[in-house]
């Protein structure tokens, strides 16, 4: 079908009701005006010239209006070229060549309908094959894109020593947030997923509480959203509650409170010792701000502890529903 362009473009079209109707018309009328020229008389086989209508119209229309033309050609040729219009007139033979031309009716619209269906799936198949490949390109230019970005400000806001620790935890997290977004994904996240992904690392049995009802987030903020919270993990593992043993952050969430579909993200540590603000922006600085998708970042370097709200826009429900909370 891909050689005869043509061929492809019927098969694929989509015909409204009443054009449909009118094609259908002149799958009747063309083999009926060709079998009258061929042999007007009652004689012969009525149906040889419908053959080819039925079939062609299962492929072009579909095989509801396949059966539908089958049925009046059965009809039409009876009462042009049998003479027979009533089913009481019919003998033996005349009920023999109903049945042969019904089942061969079957078989010519199941194989114009099963064309017709695998035309449409491989159409189908090559735009999904088509999107998947720009889909991909579109995340490797993303990720070495990424990737350069947070090499070259690790480098710029570590030293020489804390460089290969520094990019290596930024660059787990950054593969931990791409594991959430698969190839042609839906286009968001869950976001408890997201937050127990990224504090992984640094969690102990009771350092961390996670709670928030389930939803998922839009694409764009998944990577910056997973980024940052490794951030404040980081941040809080060198200087802040997670230094200590007595320390504990919690991260809780909720959607829709302010504004429909919006999520209001809160960090906040305790127990850890007291925050003095720092005195220079880092890597964290560039991380930590407002970006693509983060629509709100804001961070409060309170005595007791670390506090930061983020928000993001776009959020729609998960597919499990209900709110989760973790220790």
């Amino acid at each position: 079908m891909d050689r005869i362009p043509a061929i492809r473009r019927a098969i694929l079209a989509e015909r409204a009701p009443l054009a449909a109707m009118g094609w259908s018309a002149v799958a009747l009328a063309v083999p009926t005006a060709v079998r009258w020229s061929i042999d007007p008389w009652l004689s012969g086989t009525p149906f040889t010239t419908f053959y080819p209508a039925v079939l062609l119209t299962a492929l072009l229309l579909g095989w509801r209006w396949a059966l539908g033309v089958a049925a009046i050609a059965g009809v039409l040729a009876n009462w042009l070229f049998l003479g027979q219009p009533g089913l009481l007139e019919y003998d033996v033979d005349d009920v023999l060549r109903e049945v042969l031309f019904a089942l061969s009716s079957a078989v010519l619209i199941a194989t114009g309908e099963m064309c017709r269906r695998l035309v449409r799936e491989l159409e189908a198949s090559k735009a999904r094959e088509t999107l998947l490949n720009d889909e991909l390109m579109h995340r490797v230019k993303n990720m070495f894109a990424t990737v350069n970005a947070l090499a070259t400000l690790t480098a710029r806001h570590s030293s020489p020593e804390e460089f290969q620790k520094a990019l290596s935890g930024r660059m787990r997290a950054l593969s931990r947030a791409t594991d959430l977004l698969g190839i042609g994904h839906k286009g968001h996240c869950d976001i408890h997923r997201l937050v127990e992904n990224a504090v992984e690392a640094f969690r102990t049995s009771a350092n961390f509480t996670l709670s928030g009802p389930g939803c998922e987030v839009p694409r764009d903020a998944c990577v910056p959203l997973s980024l940052a919270l490794h951030e404040l993990c980081t941040n809080a593992a060198k200087y802040g509650a997670l230094s200590t043993p007595a320390g504990r952050v919690t991260v809780r969430w909720t959607v829709g409170e302010d504004e429909e579909g919006l999520l209001r993200l809160l960090w906040r540590e305790e127990g850890g010792p007291a925050v003095t603000p720092p005195t220079r922006a880092g890597m964290g600085t560039q991380l930590l701000r407002r970006q693509g998708a983060l629509s709100k970042v804001e961070l409060d370097y309170r005595a007791e502890g670390v506090q930061c709200e983020i928000c993001i826009e776009g959020t729609v429900p998960a597919d499990a529903g209900p709110a989760r909370a973790a220790a």
